[in-house]
């Protein structure tokens, strides 16, 4: 199932922050996140793990964790960047009733690129990711508007995005195959749609060394996934509670 990439993405943004604060020329760092989520799957509810992170800066390199990036062009107010990262949907049967009898579905790996424009209005974002590992073989692009507020030591960035998913990507991981289908849960084909997602992302600094993260958001599904028979509900909750220490 999903482990919780848009909030890594936001993640890895907080510890660059940090590390652009050094006058060092490499910083690394380790931590963790308790992510708490309900991504609406029928009779699955609510799910909390604990996702590990290394994390790493270096001039135009970011690593956190399943998502890397490095900064191609930067002028001004405006950055580009090249990134891949792991998508880390998917589910095997035994992650609930639902899904007795189906394959599994499996995580890809997306390559892609982003960019983002600072402004005195708020922050826009977008970004282009694509499976490169011919898993689902789909698309992701996506357009982000924020608006950060330093409070002391910390910073906080209310934010609304939205994102095209194409028809490969949703069929794979909401879709349901004709010889998958049974009572309760017909045969479905997946057509692309938009997500919309809102939320809070938080950062808290504490000296050289220490970021602490909490991060809130919801993302309301678009009406291809929402019409899945593996999906009860009209959207997705997440909550992110996490450290870093900066080495």
């Amino acid at each position: 199932m999903n482990k919780t990439l848009s909030l890594i993405s936001l993640a890895l943004m907080s510890f660059s922050t940090l590390a652009d604060d050094q006058d060092q020329g490499i910083q690394w760092g380790i931590g963790a996140a308790i992510v708490s989520q309900d991504q609406g799957y029928t009779d699955v509810g609510n799910e909390t793990i604990l996702v590990p992170a290394l994390a790493i800066q270096s001039g135009n390199f970011s690593l956190l964790g399943p998502r890397g990036s490095y900064k191609v062009w930067q002028q001004e107010n405006i950055e580009f960047s090249v990134v891949g990262q792991l998508r880390l949907d998917g589910y095997e049967e035994a992650d609930g009733d639902i899904f007795l009898g189906m394959e599994d579905r499996d995580m890809s790996f997306d390559f892609g690129f982003e960019g983002e424009l600072d402004t005195e209005f708020g922050e826009f974002g977008f970004s282009f990711m694509h499976d490169v590992t011919s898993t689902h073989k789909g698309y992701e692009a996506s357009v982000s508007y924020g608006v950060p507020f330093n409070v002391g030591d910390g910073r906080i960035v209310p934010y609304v995005s939205a994102s095209y998913l194409s028809e490969d990507l949703v069929d794979y991981y909401y879709g349901v195959l004709p010889n998958e289908q049974r009572a309760g849960r017909m045969a479905y084909v997946g057509e692309a749609t938009m997500n919309v997602e809102v939320g809070v992302s938080s950062d808290w600094f504490f000296g050289k060394n220490h970021m602490i993260k909490a991060d809130l958001s919801y993302t309301a599904y678009g009406s291809e996934i929402e019409d899945s028979p593996l999906i009860d509900k009209s959207g997705a909750a997440q909550l992110l509670l996490g450290y870093v220490y900066v080495f």
